[in-house]
């Protein structure tokens, strides 16, 4: 399927828990933080969150992309409201990613307080050519999202690429980190071969049902961690996925590895203790701009 059947197999590294985390008695989240960031890089970590009510008052990033999917069943959206302006609602199924670079500051909301907003926030370093980019923010609308079908499978282009389809965001020269996030519904029974480029890393997040990926099973709120990419290996291995009589929804990761240092500190993600020392000095300085917020918890 998908021109993959003369490929070989990728492996699996492993299928871990999301951890279930909660921020009040209604928000929550199932958090993908893992410890090896080698593993997963150039990502550092997806939250699968569930947001009735008010909750991320304004807050700062600096050398990497706070990056939202909203599913496509999402009961509410998203109101996003950052230091450059933006003020849009990211309604269910659309994709919203904010490359903070040098500094910005987003505030993220329900656009119907009550009405849940469920998604993934997904959280993609930015190498260090790149780190100090003024920010910028990226839209892509569900409807202009590319969908290949085949038999009882779905697979939306949210970023990147897949089959030939080409996300909107890849026009830009200014998205700095190129990876690809794929959204895929399989029906009871379906089954595809995803081609993976031997020189990306991955992993793929089950929100609902479950399913196999190569001979490890997995189930909702858990991750299939691929084998490491090798570098400079040219050529793509395949990823079969298959489900029995649930059917499965599934978020596909995958991107090249920068293998540069990894210094995370909460908003901030640099390639040293002097650059988070750097960020947090231009936060207070309102070097990142300033936004008050829409709400008082």
């Amino acid at each position: 399927m998908c021109g993959s059947e003369l490929l070989t197999r990728r492996a699996v590294h492993s299928v871990v828990d999301m951890p279930h985390h909660a921020f009040d008695a209604r928000t929550h989240a199932r958090m993908f933080h893992p410890d090896h960031l080698g593993l997963i890089d150039p990502f550092i970590g997806v939250d699968l969150f569930h947001m009735p009510q008010n909750f991320f008052l304004p807050h700062p990033h600096g050398g990497m992309s706070a990056v939202t999917l909203l599913l496509d069943d999402s009961p509410g959206g998203v109101v996003n409201r950052d230091s450059l302006g933006d003020h849009s609602t990211i309604r269910p199924g659309d994709l919203h990613w904010t490359q903070a670079g040098s500094g910005i500051v987003h505030e993220e909301t329900p656009s119907q307080p009550g009405q849940p907003a469920i998604g993934l926030q997904i959280f993609v370093n930015m190498a260090r050519s790149h780190k100090q980019d003024p920010a910028a923010v990226f839209k892509v609308d569900r409807a202009d999202m590319p969908v290949w079908r085949g038999e009882g499978v779905q697979v939306k282009v949210a970023a990147g690429s897949f089959a030939g389809l080409q996300s909107p965001i890849g026009a830009d020269a200014r998205w700095a980190t190129r990876v690809d996030l794929l959204d895929i519904q399989l029906a009871p029974g379906a089954r595809i071969d995803l081609p993976l480029d031997n020189a990306a890393n991955g992993f793929l997040i089950v929100t609902d049902g479950a399913l196999t990926a190569g001979d490890h099973a997995a189930r909702m709120h858990q991750v299939v961690v691929l084998s490491p990419a090798v570098a400079d290996t040219a050529g793509r291995a395949v990823l079969s996925l298959q489900t029995a009589e649930a059917g499965a929804h599934a978020v596909l990761l995958a991107g090249v590895p920068l293998r540069e240092p990894v210094v995370p500190y909460g908003p901030f993600v640099g390639n040293s203790r002097q650059d988070i020392a750097a960020y947090a000095q231009a936060f207070q300085q309102g070097d990142m701009g300033t936004l008050e917020p829409s709400f008082s918890r």
